[in-house]
């Protein structure tokens, strides 16, 4: 992280400590420990009857829905609680391009009952390319893997996966142009043998990156992979 996020959380911090704490999407005080109020994250979308594939609402009463029976992904489930729309869309946009690095914990709060950390063995951010990472100052997956670590005690594996080619930014892309984009960009290199994983990222849209992820970790020998993240974007956002 450069200076200024540090700065910035460190700042969050004293100010919380010094005065009453505030919810950060409202602005109504609340508890310390609560960082969001209850009305605002009663307003946050749940994903409804999410499928355990694609986390996206499941049109029939099972647990797969007929799109992933037919075509199933790469990982062996998902959990993405949040609807990427309205406050988490805001929430989200603030922590990853306002530098509001604390936002990652103050959801993980709220959400984290939703991860199953059953035979979760290491949480693994998807990374950002070096130059990304020193325009950002910071790695928003990386932030909410400290999150979730803290809640869930699972260790966060911040060296195994490199992002090793630089692409564009997936938002606004295609669904074609995102797969293409997206090719040959991560490279694992195992620093332990895992048998399951949760890679952890902030949004899913398309699944392209976590595709292209899950591949190389199969590569490696991970046969168990579990896909985390805030929230998931509906098709017709």
């Amino acid at each position: 992280m450069s200076g200024r996020p540090f700065y910035l959380n460190i700042r969050h911090k004293i100010s919380q400590l010094l005065n009453p704490a505030l919810c950060l999407s409202c602005g109504i005080p609340v508890s310390s420990s609560d960082f969001i109020c209850t009305d605002c994250m009663d307003a946050m979308e749940r994903v409804p009857s999410p499928c355990e594939l694609c986390g996206l609402p499941n049109p029939i009463d099972d647990a797969i829905c007929p799109s992933c029976l037919h075509h199933p992904p790469l990982w062996q489930s998902m959990t993405a609680p949040l609807i990427y729309r309205d406050n988490t869309r805001k929430l989200i946009q603030a922590l990853k391009f306002n530098e509001q690095v604390y936002i990652a914990n103050a959801l993980i709060t709220h959400i984290y009952p939703y991860f199953n950390p059953h035979g979760v063995e290491a949480l693994i951010p998807v990374p950002l390319h070096l130059n990304r990472l020193l325009e950002r100052g910071f790695n928003q997956a990386e932030e909410i893997a400290n999150a979730l670590s803290s809640f869930l005690n699972i260790p966060v594996d911040r060296k195994s996966l490199t992002r090793i080619k630089s692409t564009e930014s997936q938002a606004g892309l295609s669904l074609n142009k995102r797969q293409h984009n997206i090719i040959k960009a991560f490279q694992y290199r195992g620093v332990r043998t895992y048998k399951r994983v949760a890679i952890i990222d902030d949004i899913i849209t398309s699944g392209s990156t976590m595709s292209e992820i899950s591949k190389c970790l199969q590569k490696s020998g991970i046969r168990d992979i579990q896909v985390w993240s805030l929230a998931r974007a509906l098709k017709h956002d």
